[in-house]
């Protein structure tokens, strides 16, 4: 029976965990990005993909200069775009 009180609370803390995360990706050391359009970017570590950035509030072109606020990466966060701050809609890892 205890077995059973305790499945929810493990439940919440297991989804929690995994949620905590989701949307979220570790930026640092990244050495290049290229466009997949004008608002959507992939990030890259060496020439390891490691993120896709959907950023719909700014326009992104190949001569802009992109710069991160911080290393970790979140939905709704905020990056630079030549100059511009924009907000980040979602963070895909890959």
């Amino acid at each position: 029976m205890r077995r059973i009180a305790c499945l929810p609370v493990v439940l919440l803390y297991a989804l929690t965990g995994s949620f905590a995360w989701a949307g979220c990706a570790d930026l640092n050391n990244v050495t290049n990005w290229s466009d997949i359009n004008t608002h959507k970017i992939i990030m890259y570590r060496k020439s390891k993909a490691i993120a896709v950035l959907d950023i719909p509030d700014c326009t992104i072109l190949k001569t802009s200069e992109i710069r991160l606020i911080k290393d970790n990466v979140c939905n709704l966060d905020k990056i630079i775009v030549s100059g511009k701050i924009c907000d980040v809609r979602s963070v895909e890892r890959l």
